[in-house]
Order: C-alpha cells, then structure tokens, then sequence
C-alpha cells in the first residue's frame, strides 16, 4: 500500500515533458559546409511567412527589464545574389502604439546537422538543422527616437520534401508546451536619442520559448495563463488579430 501511495505522489509531481532533444549527427558523417549548405537552401521563408496561412509571419517578444511586448514582421527577406549567407530584410516593429520601420542585413554563419529523439507524432523530416548568426537592424533615421539593433539569432529547423520548415511544438497533459523549433533573435538596442541601451529578444516561437526569457510569465499548474503582472506591459492577451504593419489606404476621391 505504501508503495502504491508512493507512485501516485511522484506521478502527480512530475514535471511537464522536455522539449525533443536535438543532438548532433553521426560524428563520423562528412562535415557540413555552411558555404554549399546555404548555397543549395534559401532559408527566407523561416523568418517571413506563416507557413500554414501563407501570410507575414508575427514575431513576438519582448524588451527591457520590464519585458515590454514586442511585435516585429519581417515584410521582404532577400538572399544576397552574391553572397548565400547574407540576407537583406525590411520590416516594422510595434511596441504598444508605437511602430517603426526598420531595414538591416541577417548574416548567417555556421550551420549543423543534428537529430531529434521524439518528433511530433506525423511530422516526417529529412533531416534536421541547427544555424546561428548575427544581424543589424536600423530603424528609420526620420523617425523620432530611432536607433539601431545588433545581436545575434539561433535557429533549429527541419527540411521535408515539402522544404525547409519548423517543426511544430506539442501541447501536454500539463498545459505547458513541448516547443518546437524556430529562430530566436536576441541584440541590443541602442540610440542617440537614449543614454542606456535596451535589450531585446523576439523569436518565431516565442510563445513556446516565453518560460525561459520572462520570469514566471506563465502561472497555474492546470489552465495556465499568462501572469496578470506583465499586463500592463502589453501582454493582457496572447495575439491580436489586426494587420498593424499594412499601409493605410488612401481613400477614394
């Protein structure tokens, strides 16, 4: 009887599932070329488009101490027609009612395979990848209080037959994610306009990831939702469903 009050304690304590585990590839495999790897694959879509709706893809974030919610959207991503690794984008950001146009360079450095241990049930991949880099982003000169980004970006990604594509995170039993894979940028924003710079992190997967850049920002073992002390910082709601980074239409005469 003891040892069946035991089990049931420590299946009620347990911790929700990890993510799936990406480990390298076959160590005796040839190495990888990042040169020929980014050569022969365009990863632009990774960061522009939702792939389920074919539409600008939203990143969430987050800014400062204060975790202040960001949204960003990469509008055009174009491979540099010389250099495979560089990749020039456009976009806005939005924090609260601000929004700023931005334009930059994403350079991409190192590139690896590696295995994952427990894909999602019916997600079927060639073969996974993990890639790193750095970018600089800066935002509009003409723009009040402008300044510019520099960082760095990790990502991990799987190609299918279909292409290069994210392999989607898994909900538990526990109500907390498994995430899946995505890109993380993590840089520095810095302004004349502002004496001390500020630190950013946005991410295709953000909601996934959140846990781990936000202290406590979800809370609740059953239901969790997120934590009412970060709502007045912008995260009184998941998403919002409204095209911010579209130009106004002039009207019609």
């Amino acid at each position: 009887m003891k040892l069946l009050l035991l089990l049931v304690a420590l299946g009620a304590t347990a911790p929700a599932p990890s993510a799936p585990k990406a480990r390298p590839a076959n160590r005796h495999a040839p190495a990888l070329s990042a040169a020929t790897f980014f050569r022969e694959h365009n990863l632009a879509s990774l960061w522009r488009l939702n792939a389920e709706s074919g539409q600008p893809l939203v990143l969430l974030g987050c800014m400062g101490t204060q975790y202040r919610r960001l949204e960003l959207v990469y509008e055009s991503v174009r491979r540099d027609a010389h250099n495979p690794q560089l990749y020039h984008v456009r976009g806005k950001s939005r924090e609260r009612d601000r929004i700023m146009p931005f334009a930059g360079t994403i350079v991409l450095t190192t590139v690896k395979k590696v295995r994952v241990t427990a894909p999602p049930s019916g997600f079927r991949a060639l073969a996974h990848y993990q890639a790193t880099g750095r970018f600089r982003l800066r935002e509009a000169p003409a723009e009040e209080g402008s300044g510019t980004l520099t960082g760095t970006l990790a990502m991990t990604f799987s190609r299918t037959a279909a292409g290069l594509v994210y392999m989607p995170g898994q909900s538990t039993e526990w109500d907390y994610p498994v995430p899946g894979e995505g890109t993380k940028f993590t840089c520095t924003w810095t302004s004349a306009a502002h004496p001390e710079p500020i630190q950013l992190v946005w991410a295709t997967n953000f909601m996934d990831i959140a846990d781990s850049v936000i202290e406590r920002f979800r809370i609740g073992d059953r239901g969790v939702h997120i934590n009412p002390k970060y709502a007045r910082m912008g995260w009184s709601r998941y998403w919002e469903n409204d095209e911010w980074w579209a130009e106004a239409e002039e009207p019609l005469l």
